[in-house]
């Protein structure tokens, strides 16, 4: 009888491994997203040196999240200029809090490929 009470709550210990593995997983799948449209949205930002809203329209729909400028707004040309996309993550596990996954990129205005 006591293995079996030991069984029941070691499969609740794996169960919640599990679901842990996937918040991971589903965590660095969002990441590597955004961090594949922050090259693109990086090359538009060069060369047109603003982010437009076709720029946060193509953002909004690859990724689920949003693009905003960290530091100024209209830089000049050859100047250094930060943005950042950011999206929400509600784990799955429930215990933990709605937390955002944000990449921040930097590139010179007016150098690109």
């Amino acid at each position: 009888m006591g293995y079996k009470v030991g069984f029941v709550l070691s499969l609740l210990l794996v169960v919640e491994l599990f679901v842990l593995a996937a918040d991971i997983l589903s965590a660095q799948i969002i990441y590597t997203n955004l961090d594949a449209v922050s090259v693109t949205a990086g090359q538009i930002i060069s060369s047109k040196g603003e982010i437009s809203d076709e720029l946060k329209n193509y953002v909004r729909e690859q990724t689920g999240g949003e693009i905003s400028p960290v530091g100024e707004e209209l830089p000049l040309f050859g100047s250094i200029y930060t943005f950042q996309i950011a999206r929400d993550y509600k784990p799955i596990n429930g215990f933990t809090k709605q937390s955002q996954i944000v990449v921040v990129r930097s590139v010179i205005i007016g150098y690109y490929n």
